[in-house]
């Protein structure tokens, strides 16, 4: 298994190391509860350094990426961040990204760990005859997430630019703690966070241990996976493999606002264009859980009656509401909040509600 830059200081602290997506890891440090509260009210440090990184150059690299990915680049500036979605051309989900454009002959793609491989392959192959060229830069890039209601004011005191100006989904060029990275006004949480790239490469393994030091240092709390998932999960952001696959779609997921069907020409448009012309057969929604019981991925879902209704993609218990919760996929006529459901969990039927989504309060903005 890869091991990021980091493991060392996640090891030496104690963090409970597991495999996810092909790296070791930490789940959890103190705590997966302690980890999620410092996170929504105060600031939580993240290392997602096994995210992968494809650089995309060229002439016709703004051209390439608008006919593969799903969402519209026409008039992104520079410095401003997209989410989209790369789709098969049956219209399955490929991965859900991040575009970061950092000019017009320049692209970064932040994409999941698990699919890093998978994804850089699938765009060599769609490039075709577009004057492009692409790049695997996961190993040499470093990447930490540092989240919640006191990132700005952890990050800006050793930061060289001012970070009240810079908006939600973009990104600058700055100086912290000495080391040159790019800053970016994102993150999975649901709550006020930066994300920071180093790409001091294979050598550069030190400045990345001195970043996460001098956050710590200030006040940022170590959180692992376990909490990452529980907020990720609360604001309905999907999961791939779990609430996005090769074999679900983005409208069905309520991705919609992110396939622009209006733009030219993109890969799966057409299958997308059938999908919602036939009308959509399920929905995924949000479900609040009568008890404390906690559905997993592929636990059954019923109507009020007992009839097969879906399936749950993922579950957890969630702190802020002080119940458990889950996503799942159900048929469109019963995917309207408030909607009584059940869900088996080890082969009891347990009354479940669809809720409403996000969970909790979004601060992204904020």
């Amino acid at each position: 298994m890869k091991k990021t830059k980091l493991y060392d200081w996640h090891d030496a602290h104690h963090a409970r190391l597991i495999e996810f997506g092909g790296w070791l890891m930490p789940v959890q440090y103190t705590g997966i509860v302690a980890e999620y509260w410092a996170v929504r009210k105060n600031c939580g440090l993240f290392d997602v350094s096994h995210m992968g990184e494809i650089e995309v150059t060229g002439p016709q690299a703004d051209t390439f990426l608008q006919a593969v990915m799903t969402n519209d680049l026409q008039g992104m500036a520079a410095g401003h961040c997209l989410y989209s979605l790369l789709c098969y051309a049956t219209g399955g989900v490929v991965d859900d990204l991040i575009i970061y454009k950092q000019d017009k002959d320049k692209f970064l793609l932040v994409v999941n760990a698990s699919n890093t491989d998978k994804d850089f392959q699938y765009l060599v192959k769609q490039a075709g005859s577009f004057k492009v060229e692409l790049k695997n830069i996961s190993d040499s890039t470093d990447f930490i997430s540092l989240q919640g209601p006191e990132a700005r004011k952890i990050l800006q005191g050793i930061c060289d630019q001012d970070l009240g100006q810079l908006p939600y989904l973009q990104f600058r060029p700055a100086t912290v703690a000495g080391i040159p990275v790019l800053i970016s006004r994102t993150g999975y949480t649901g709550e006020l966070g930066y994300e920071i790239f180093s790409f001091s490469g294979t050598s550069g393994k030190q400045a990345v241990v001195k970043l996460w030091q001098a956050l710590v240092d200030l006040g940022a709390v170590p959180c692992g996976l376990g909490a990452r998932d529980i907020l990720r999960l609360e604001m309905k952001y999907p999961l791939y493999g779990h609430e996005i696959t090769q074999d679900t779609n983005p409208l069905e997921a309520g991705l919609n606002w992110a396939v622009k069907l209006a733009k030219p020409d993109f890969t799966g448009k057409s299958s997308l264009e059938k999908i919602k012309s036939q009308g959509l057969k399920r929905a995924l929604v949000g479900l609040e859980m009568g008890g404390r019981q906690i559905p997993r991925a592929k636990a059954l879902i019923f109507d009020s009656q007992g009839w097969p209704a879906g399936e749950i993609t993922s579950g957890t218990f969630s702190p802020f509401l002080d119940k458990s919760v889950a996503l799942g996929y159900v048929s469109r006529d019963l995917s309207a909040v408030g909607t009584d459901l059940q869900v088996e969990i080890r082969g009891s039927k347990y009354p479940a509600k669809v809720g409403k989504t996000p969970f909790v309060p979004n601060h992204v903005r904020d």
